[in-house]
């Protein structure tokens, strides 16, 4: 957190949460300082820190894998924004941790994040948001008010905006599904609280019935289809009609699971048994085996790449482009 406090206070306060550790960068005049605090079950390994941020590698309770965490106050003032905006790029090429980034970044990333005040500027929206591309980071969004930091002026001068966010990597997203961004209230300051919470499972969703694109790829499917739509019926056009699509839907359901069963599973097996194929002697016999199953692997990978891309609601990406994690990411970002 950004703070104009010594670090007499923030111990004394430290204390009373009962946070074991503690980071500090002091303020320096009327600039703020940051503090970053912890508790023993996680253990944290300063890297680096300076007035805009504290960098840190984290070791999270029941994570195997460690991640990078980079805690933010981005400057105030545009230019030294931008140089701030090159450090991040800059570490972005040296990392090769999964990324967490949450603070103040001092911008917008698009129009909707601001109300009141003058006419945003586009041309600094399109740096922020070329930024994070460059970085690979994406917005885990938010619950809650739309907006965390206020000028707490009164009607006619108000300004409101998303100055705060917490951005993650896809590697990040996906080593903690289910992690959540809640805005809190403003309350005695013009800056709102964000909590990140890595630990909310999410409701279970019924099941609704979708044509999957990758049934496409199954010369089957249109027999399915035909049989299912070549029953005669009696009733209004209209009552055929639904009448053939629930047909349809029964008949698709059953076929889909004997047809491809869990692509997830399908591939580690394909995989191992690839793998095994590979440790034998060459022959001829091997060879054609081999070859099989590799056309087997690419047409199963490419049906779980089209089954994550039709949920991830992804439209500027084409399946066939290897994205399989960032559609992934983004179902878990849907989903939450």
């Amino acid at each position: 957190m950004e703070t104009k406090n010594n670090r007499n206070t923030l111990d004394r306060i430290r204390q009373q949460l009962q946070f074991s550790n503690c980071c500090y960068v002091d303020p320096v005049g009327l600039a703020g300082g940051l503090a970053l605090w912890w508790k023993d079950e996680v253990d944290i390994e300063v890297r680096f820190k300076n007035k805009n941020i504290i960098r840190c590698i984290i070791s999270w309770p029941n994570v195997q894998e460690r991640w990078l965490g980079a805690f933010i106050y981005a400057p105030p003032r545009r230019q030294e924004r931008s140089q701030f905006w090159d450090s991040l790029k800059r570490l972005a090429c040296e990392n090769d941790y999964p990324w967490f980034c949450v603070g103040d970044f001092n911008e917008i990333g698009s129009i909707w994040e601001k109300q009141g005040g003058g006419e945003c500027s586009r041309s600094r929206i399109e740096l922020f948001q070329s930024v994070l591309s460059e970085c690979a980071l994406m917005d885990l969004e938010f619950k809650g008010p739309a907006y965390t930091w206020s000028n707490n002026q009164g009607v006619g001068f108000n300004i409101r905006e998303r100055l705060d966010k917490a951005l993650a990597t896809v590697e990040w997203r996906e080593l903690f599904p289910h992690a959540q961004v809640f805005h809190g209230l403003t309350i005695g300051s013009d800056h709102s609280p964000i909590i990140v919470n890595c630990c909310i499972p999410p409701k279970r969703v019924p099941y609704v019935f979708k044509f999957e694109s990758m049934w496409c790829t199954s010369e089957n499917c249109k027999d399915i289809i035909s049989n299912a739509w070549a029953v005669n019926l009696r009733g209004s056009a209209m009552f055929q009609l639904v009448q053939k699509l629930k047909k349809c839907k029964g008949a698709l359901r059953p076929w889909s699971k004997m047809e491809f069963g869990n692509n997830v599973e399908k591939i580690k097996a394909l995989k191992e048994h690839l793998a095994l194929m590979q440790l034998h002697p060459f022959s001829q016999e091997q060879f054609d085996q081999e070859k099989q199953l590799k056309e087997e692997l690419e047409i199963t990978m490419l049906r779980e790449e089209m089954y994550l891309h039709q949920r991830s609601r992804i439209n500027w990406l084409n399946f066939g482009d290897k994205n399989s994690a960032f559609f992934h990411a983004t179902v878990i970002q849907r989903r939450q």
